[in-house]
């Protein structure tokens, strides 16, 4: 084989990230081609292909990945680091010095991100979120529109824990005891809220706090297969009350967001403990979950980053409109001050 048909090795991601319940997949505008593609690129020498599509993946979306397994993971336990799904050899696009171009030996693999609206690095590309039923409008290649719709009937499994761990419900219960504690404090009157009790109220958050460390350090994020639903709702409250330890909370984020990726957690909760942790970070917040008293003692959202679009946000989240949850909670105030 001559110099100029020489097989390149390159490699690609099908990033997939959860919007809510809908996954959707990023693809980024590719300004000399056109039209739009996965993101990717070329391996460089001594690189892994699977660490150069994580690789390109950050640099022309600024989104971290985590690749995933070809099969069920149940299916390769034993499987260091994910293998490409399929790799396929094509010729590449005609050189303008050399006539006809190399073949390209393209390593196509399947990743996940699991924040996909928190800001990223600066990307390279214009990117785009697209859900399966959007997937046809989108200027793909024909392999490209084909594969993906494959995949979206896959995701989930390929996403799923694993492997699932057996169910503790020893933690579950002193998950739900704890959270009775946590939620005494906070239903008393705010006309009956003592020094003591707020002194309670903060023993409460600390003990919990540091105790969800130690359960994190022994099982990892204790998600509905561990504990149950009940049980990880619990886990997140604990989190959500983390304020005084920010660096943890931040964690706690990183962790969650990762159960609700792999189907293992709320993704409602991924979201308030999104907006807790930009809050506590001084930027807006994107769901409009925090509030605070303005004129008059009504309550109102601290800063949106795109109030136009939050209640297409919410409703992914299967939240209510905003302005709906502002009079509930509004509503439950007063009702708590009238007590």
């Amino acid at each position: 084989m001559t110099d100029a048909l020489a097989a390149h090795d390159t490699a690609h991601c099908y990033l997939f990230a959860k919007f809510g319940w809908e996954w959707r997949l990023c693809v980024v505008e590719h300004p000399r081609a056109g039209g739009e593609r996965v993101a990717g690129g070329q391996v460089d020498d001594g690189e892994e292909p699977a660490a150069a599509a994580v690789r390109a993946v950050q640099e022309r979306t600024g989104y971290p990945t985590r690749l995933l397994p070809p099969l069920p993971p149940e299916d390769r336990p034993d499987q260091p680091v994910p293998a490409a799904w399929h790799v396929v050899s094509r010729p590449a696009a005609a050189d303008s010095r050399r006539g006809e171009g190399p073949v390209h030996r393209d390593h196509l693999f399947v990743g996940v991100t699991d924040r996909p609206l928190v800001p990223h690095p600066a990307s390279e590309h214009a990117t785009h979120w697209v859900t399966r039923a959007g997937l046809g409008d989108r200027d793909l290649p024909r392999d490209t529109l084909d594969l993906g719709a494959a995949l979206f009937e896959g995701i989930a499994r390929a996403a799923a824990l694993w492997p699932r761990p057996s169910r503790n419900e020893e933690l579950r219960d002193e998950l739900l005891r704890r959270q009775e504690e946590d939620q005494a404090v906070r239903l008393v009157p705010a006309s009956e809220r003592t020094p003591q009790l707020l002194e309670r109220w903060r023993a409460v958050d600390e003990g919990n706090t540091a105790w969800l460390n130690t359960v994190i350090g022994s099982h990892g994020w204790p998600g509905e297969a561990l504990v149950g639903s009940d049980g990880a709702s619990a886990a997140w409250l604990f989190a959500q009350h983390a304020d005084r330890q920010p660096d943890f909370q931040r964690e706690c984020l990183t962790l969650l967001a990762a159960a609700v990726t792999a189907g293992d957690a709320d993704p409602r909760h991924g979201a308030l403990l999104e907006d807790r942790v930009l809050v506590a970070a001084g930027l807006p917040q994107l769901f409009g979950t925090q509030l605070t008293q303005g004129p008059g003692g009504r309550l109102v959202p601290l800063p949106l980053r795109d109030a136009a679009e939050v209640d297409n946000l919410r409703a992914a989240w299967h939240f209510d409109p905003l302005d709906q949850y502002v009079r509930q909670l509004t509503d439950q105030q007063q009702g708590q001050g009238r007590a």
